[in-house]
């Protein structure tokens, strides 16, 4: 993998600007119990349904094995109090003793060249952690909300401090790769057909030494700390507001952004 650049610096900051909403009303909450994991999976399945990405399934619901792992981790984020979006962070942790950390699903496309930017990562006898981020969904009537999205990715950050990741990969779509590029993610590799779905994704990844930059310049990052009130009750398990008590003004990009899903409504709300 010559010629990586390991420090994706994020590009084109200047074009977030902030919007009138202060992100109070958006929680996040792991899906830890069976009733807030079906939520998830309900609306991972209206979002891919609706653009023709998963076949017909009469329970309506979009789960996989990968969901059933230890090294596997679903979250909802919540607007007024209802389920609007979900998304899954899977660990790769080759020194585990549990073989579910040594695998996860962008392997199935990417394996030969993911290893081999471990490889590269590794030094002073430490092998590097990875995460794999994916199945991100939301409903129909927040299709151009991006502060759900933020939300979402504010909770990964979390997430990421957490496990103490090295590497962050990302099995994206073509023309999602410019907001990941604005994120601080770098294309890897070109597109391929992705396992059990009908559209192809390329490899993104965003690396450690680019952690710090991104906090400090993605206003919807800004502030995740270990040391917070919001990081020990997310990973608990409780219900948070993602962006805090005294939540920030929350930041929409310039311009437009695809709608990464459109769901239908009436999806449980869980406790």
């Amino acid at each position: 993998m010559d010629g990586i650049n390991f420090v994706a610096m994020p590009r084109r900051v200047s074009s977030f600007r902030p919007v009138g909403a202060n992100g109070a009303d958006l929680q996040a909450q792991l899906a830890l119990t069976s009733c807030l994991r079906e939520t998830a999976y309900r609306i991972r399945y209206d979002a891919y349904k609706s653009f023709g990405y998963v076949s017909e399934c009469k329970n309506g619901i979009f789960s996989d094995s990968y969901d059933e792992r230890a090294n596997c981790q679903t979250a909802l984020v919540f607007k007024d109090g209802c389920a609007a979006a979900t998304i899954r962070i899977a660990t790769y942790d080759a020194e585990r003793d549990d073989p579910a950390y040594h695998h996860v699903q962008a392997m199935e496309i990417f394996g030969t060249e993911m290893k081999a930017v471990l490889s590269e990562l590794r030094s002073g006898g430490r092998v590097p952690k990875a995460a794999e981020v994916g199945k991100l969904g939301r409903l129909p009537t927040h299709a151009r909300d991006m502060d759900i999205i933020f939300a979402l990715f504010r909770t990964i950050g979390y997430l990421i401090l957490h496990q103490e990741i090295d590497v962050v990969f990302n099995a994206v779509r073509e023309h999602h790769m410019p907001m990941y590029r604005r994120f601080g993610f770098q294309q890897l590799e070109p597109p391929r057909p992705y396992p059990g779905l009908t559209f192809k994704t390329g490899l993104m990844a965003c690396f450690r030494p680019s952690y710090g930059v991104a906090r400090n310049s993605l206003p919807f990052l800004r502030g995740i700390s270990k040391d917070d009130a919001t990081y020990t009750k997310l990973i608990a398990g409780e219900r948070v507001a993602i962006f805090g008590d005294n939540a920030p003004s929350a930041v929409r990009p310039a311009g437009p952004v695809a709608p990464l899903s459109q769901t239908p409504d009436g999806l449980r709300n869980c406790a």
